[in-house]
């Protein structure tokens, strides 16, 4: 004999639990990105700029993501442009496979 079984899932729970899961390849990503600007930062630079992580779950506009964000911040202009300059060209450092 077969029973009819009902079951709903929690979509937010669930969506949670997913981003949770991928936080640790995002960090992973972010790092990379980080050690190779500030690899490329301190090539292009005596002052290079400080280049930190961030990572955490937030909203965006298309709902809850694991988000990183890695930043430049330098003392003055030309060490922000080094900072940026070498961000945007680390960027494929970070792509997952």
């Amino acid at each position: 004999m077969s029973q009819d079984v009902s079951f709903s899932l929690d979509m937010k729970g669930g969506e949670d639990i997913l981003q949770s899961m991928a936080m640790p390849i995002v960090k992973q990503s972010a790092d990379a990105i980080a050690t190779r600007a500030r690899s490329m930062a301190a090539s292009l630079s005596t002052n290079p700029p400080d280049i930190t992580v961030e990572t955490q779950v937030g909203t965006i506009r298309r709902g809850v993501r694991a988000i990183g964000t890695v930043r430049a911040s330098g003392v003055d202009a030309p060490a922000n442009y080094v900072g940026h300059q070498a961000l945007t060209t680390a960027k494929d450092a970070g792509r997952v496979a």
